[in-house]
């Protein structure tokens, strides 16, 4: 008698999105402040939050009905949430399109935000002092008092970055180490963050039933 094989099962198409609910529609601007908060503009966090709130993966198109924006503005926002690590895409072979999901790891897009915003801010006073010690030197000479101090904030500004892209880059290794500690914590506190709410409708449940 042939060994039985077992049976894989298919996963369930995903359906068309019928709408968001317009109660959780009207939590969108709280997704737009904590998006601004971090250097993005109001549209990342709305398009993350239907993302967020939809309940399923969503097509370009359908962000683009729900909110409102054009083909070229839905395009450019979503992949720009994927470059910063808060969607992922993932081709469907049923509705032959891309649907993106959010990642709900938020302390690894906060991380991640803050080491490229800092790398941009640092990049750009850094052009600003060399700028400025061309300009010191070529006009008041080498010897001037001002070469020396441009010259220490110079130097701080590497050290700062780098001692800035350690932090982060360690951030982001512990978070991608299933086994490291800070990883184990996260993981933790999002089954509790997952489960709280289900615990506390049972005892909700539960106590109904005894006083009805």
């Amino acid at each position: 008698m042939p060994p039985r094989t077992a049976s894989v099962r298919s996963p369930a198409p995903i359906p068309d999105f019928p709408g968001l609910d317009p109660a959780l529609s009207a939590e969108l601007p709280a997704f737009e402040e904590f998006f601004k908060a971090f250097g993005f503009k109001r549209v990342h966090g709305r398009v993350w939050g239907l993302l967020v709130l939809a309940g399923q993966p969503l097509a370009s198109r359908e962000v683009e009905q729900e909110i409102g924006l054009s083909q070229g503005a839905t395009s450019t926002c979503i992949n720009e949430l994927a470059e910063w690590g808060a969607i992922r895409s993932e081709f469907d072979n049923g509705r032959r399109c891309h649907l993106h999901a959010p990642v709900g790891n938020t302390l690894s897009i906060v991380a991640t935000v803050f080491r490229r915003r800092e790398q941009v801010v640092i990049g750009r006073f850094k052009q600003a002092v060399d700028a400025m010690l061309v300009h010191v030197r070529e006009r008041y000479g080498a010897r001037d008092p001002r070469i020396l101090t441009l010259r220490s904030i110079r130097s701080s500004l590497d050290i700062a970055d780098a001692v800035m892209q350690l932090v982060f880059s360690s951030v982001e290794k512990a978070l991608g180490d299933s086994e490291s500690l800070l990883s184990r914590a996260v993981r933790t506190a999002l089954k509790v963050g997952l489960r709280g709410p289900a615990l506390l409708e049972r005892g909700e449940k539960k106590g109904g039933g005894e006083h009805g």
